[in-house]
C-alpha cells in the first residue's frame, strides 16, 4: 500500500510539474516530457487523462483546419473520460467548451447541463470554491444564461480576489465563449487582473524629493499595477519600485549586468545613500534576472536590459490576460522617446508619463563604444553569405557566429534556414559587443546552438524577452536550462507557430 502512495505521490508530482510547464506557455516541453513518461497512453487515470486535455487543448491553438478539429476531439474525449472516472467539474466543463469551439453546440449544451447537475448534486470530486462557482458560472455561459454567469463570476472573483492566474484561466475561456457566441467578450474587461507595468525614468532626483515621489505615487495609485519591471538605477527607478511594492505589487528586477558592477556605475554616483536603498528593493524583489556579465557597462547593455524587461512585462500581462503599461518619469523640458518605446506604442500599448524637476545635478556617463548585438550561430556548413548587414564574427567547433545590429531580421532569417534545414541546431544570443572583443566572448551563442530544443530555434534569455517586444506574435516558450561553459544556461525556443497563449482563444498583445 505505501508503494502504491508513493507510486501516486510520484504521478501526481511530475503532473503538477508538467501543467506548470504549460501555464508557463513551455507548452512543446510540456508535450515532450508528458510522452517521455509514457503518460499519454495512461488511459485509466482521471489526473493523467485531466493533463493531456489540457496539452491536446492547448496545441490545437496552434493549428488551424482538420488539424486542430481532430486535436479538439481528442481533447474532448479525455475530458470527458476523466469526468466520468472521477465525477469531476473541471474535465466535464472543459469538454463542454470544446465542445462549442467544435462546433458541437447541442452537445456543449448537454455537457453544461450535466456539469450544473454535477455541482448540485453535491457527490462531484472535491474542489475549491472559487472553481466550483467559476465553473457554474462557465456553465451558464455556455447555456447562453449570460446574466447570471455574469453574477456567479463576480462572486467567484470577489472570493478570491488576488488568485490571479485562475482568473487568468477562466477569463480566457470566458472569451472564447464570447467570441464564438458571437459576444463583445469587452464585458469580461473589468475583471481583469491589474496591468503589467514597465518603468524608467531619470537619474537626476535627490532621495528626499517629496514632490517627486508624490507625483510618482499618484500615478502608481491610479495604475494600480500587479507586476512591476524595470532596473533599479538611482532617482525614479527606485522611486517607482518602492512605491509600487508599498501598493502591494511584485517587483521583477532586470539588470543588465551583475548588480556590483550596476551599483558602481548606475547607483552610488548619484548618492551613497541609494545603495541601501537598491540593495533592499533587490532582497524584496519577486524576481532578480541579471542579463549579463559583459565589462564594461555600456549603454548598449542598457537597451537590451530594457528591451528584455519591456518583453517581461508583456509577458507578465498575456499570462494574467492583463494589460502592459509604461511609465516614464522625465524632467521638466526634456520629454523624449526612449529606446524600445516606438515598438512599444506600434502595438497599441499605453505609456504614461509623469514630469518631474530635477533635483540632483549628479551624473554618470557610460560608454557607447558597444553596440546591441543579435548573435546567430549557425553550422559551419549553412555558413553561406547572409544578406544585410550581418558580419562573421567567430568560428568554433564546427560552427559560426554572425552579428547583426537589428534582432528583428536576424530571427526572421533564422526561422528561414530552420524551415530550410530542419535538423541543423541554429541559436540567437543578444547582447553588446565593442570592437574590442569581437574575437572572443561567444560561449553563450555557441553552447545554445548545441542544445536541442525540439526543432525551434534556440534563443538566450535577452534574445527571447527583447522578441517578446519587437514581435509580439512570435511563439517564444521557456525550454528549461543547459549546462554550459559560462554555467547553467535558461533557454528558450522560437517555435514557428505564431502566438496563441497558453490556452485556445488568446489573442497576441
Amino acid at each position: 500500500m505505501s508503494d502504491m502512495k508513493q507510486d501516486q505521490g510520484m504521478d501526481l508530482s511530475r503532473l503538477n510539474g508538467i501543467t506548470r510547464l504549460a501555464r508557463a506557455g513551455a507548452l512543446e516541453q510540456a508535450l515532450i516530457l508528458f510522452r517521455a513518461q509514457g503518460l499519454d497512453a495512461r488511459l485509466d487515470d482521471p489526473e493523467v487523462l485531466t493533463v493531456h486535455g489540457r496539452l491536446l487543448k492547448d496545441r490545437a491553438a496552434r493549428v488551424r483546419g482538420e488539424a486542430r478539429e481532430a486535436l479538439l476531439s481528442e481533447a474532448i474525449a479525455a475530458y470527458e473520460r476523466a469526468s466520468h472516472m472521477a465525477r469531476a467539474t473541471y474535465p466535464l466543463i472543459n469538454a463542454a467548451t470544446l465542445a462549442l469551439l467544435a462546433g458541437r453546440r447541442e452537445r456543449s449544451r448537454q455537457l453544461a447541463v450535466e456539469t450544473l447537475e454535477l455541482i448540485d448534486g453535491g457527490d462531484c470530486a472535491p474542489e475549491t470554491p472559487y472553481w466550483l462557482d467559476a465553473t457554474r458560472a462557465e456553465a451558464l455561459l455556455l447555456l447562453e444564461r449570460r446574466e447570471e454567469a455574469d453574477a456567479i463570476l463576480a462572486q467567484a472573483i470577489r472570493g478570491q480576489a488576488e488568485a490571479w492566474e485562475d482568473h487568468a484561466s477562466t477569463l480566457r475561456q470566458f472569451a472564447m465563449i464570447s467570441n464564438e457566441m458571437g459576444w463583445d467578450a469587452a464585458w469580461l474587461d473589468h475583471y481583469r487582473p491589474p496591468p503589467s507595468l514597465h518603468f524608467e525614468g531619470i537619474m537626476g532626483i535627490a532621495g528626499d524629493d517629496a514632490k517627486a515621489r508624490g507625483a510618482i505615487a499618484a500615478s502608481l495609485q491610479d495604475i494600480g499595477p500587479a507586476n512591476v519591471v524595470g532596473a533599479l538605477a538611482a532617482g525614479a527607478d527606485i522611486l517607482v519600485a518602492e512605491e509600487a511594492l508599498r501598493l502591494g505589487g511584485h517587483l521583477h528586477a532586470v539588470l543588465p549586468c551583475p548588480a556590483e558592477l550596476f551599483i558602481e556605475s548606475s547607483v552610488v554616483p548619484y548618492g551613497a545613500a541609494w545603495e541601501a536603498r537598491f540593495q533592499r528593493l533587490m532582497e524584496e524583489a519577486a524576481s532578480v534576472l541579471i542579463l549579463d556579465d559583459w565589462q564594461p557597462l555600456s549603454q548598449a547593455s542598457v537597451s537590451i536590459a530594457r528591451q528584455a524587461a519591456m518583453g517581461l512585462a508583456i509577458r507578465e500581462a498575456r499570462r494574467l490576460q492583463s494589460s502592459a503599461i509604461a511609465i516614464r518619469v522625465e524632467a521638466v523640458g526634456e520629454d523624449g522617446q526612449c529606446e524600445g518605446e516606438a515598438d512599444w506604442s506600434r502595438h497599441g500599448r499605453e505609456v504614461r508619463h509623469v514630469a518631474v524637476e530635477r533635483s540632483n545635478i549628479s551624473r554618470a556617463t557610460l560608454p557607447a563604444t558597444a553596440r546591441a548585438t543579435a548573435l546567430l550561430t549557425l553550422p559551419l556548413e549553412l555558413a553561406v553569405a547572409l544578406p544585410g548587414e550581418s558580419m562573421r564574427l567567430a568560428e568554433h567547433d564546427g560552427y559560426v557566429v554572425y552579428g547583426n545590429v537589428s534582432l528583428t531580421d536576424t530571427a526572421r532569417l533564422a526561422q528561414v534556414l530552420a524551415s530550410r534545414h530542419p535538423d541543423a541546431r541554429l541559436g540567437l544570443d543578444y547582447r553588446a559587443v565593442s570592437g574590442a572583443q569581437v574575437a572572443g566572448r561567444f560561449e553563450r551563442c555557441l553552447a545554445l546552438a548545441s542544445s536541442d530544443v525540439g526543432g525551434a530555434l534556440a534563443l538566450s534569455e535577452p534574445a527571447a524577452l527583447a522578441l517578446s517586444l519587437q514581435i509580439p506574435s512570435a511563439n517564444v516558450e521557456p525550454m528549461g536550462s543547459i549546462r554550459s561553459a559560462v554555467g547553467d544556461l535558461p533557454v528558450y525556443g522560437l517555435f514557428p507557430d505564431p502566438v496563441s497563449g497558453d490556452e485556445l482563444g488568446e489573442q497576441p498583445g
